[in-house]
C-alpha cells in the first residue's frame, strides 16, 4: 500500500488513488451491547472532533476511530 498523500484537485487525502474515510464508531447504553454505531467523515478534523465528543459522553463506550481503507 502507498504512502496517504494529499490530492490538489479534490483537497482529500488519498491512498492509492482511494478517498481516505474517517471512521468513528461506538456503543450506546440504550441501543444495548449488539448494537454498534457508525459515521463516516470526509475530514479528518471534524472526524476526530466527533471521535473526541462521543469519548467524553457518558452515555457512550468502546469508542474507536478509524482510517479507512487503511
Amino acid at each position: 500500500m502507498a504512502e496517504k498523500k494529499m490530492n490538489p484537485v479534490t483537497r482529500r487525502w488519498e491512498i492509492d488513488g482511494v478517498p481516505v474515510t474517517y471512521r468513528v464508531t461506538w456503543k450506546h447504553v440504550e441501543t444495548g451491547k449488539d448494537h454498534v454505531h457508525v459515521k463516516e467523515f470526509d475530514d479528518v478534523d471534524q472526524g476526530y472532533d466527533y471521535y473526541q465528543m462521543m469519548q467524553r459522553d457518558g452515555y457512550c463506550y468502546q469508542v474507536t476511530w478509524d482510517h479507512v481503507p487503511w
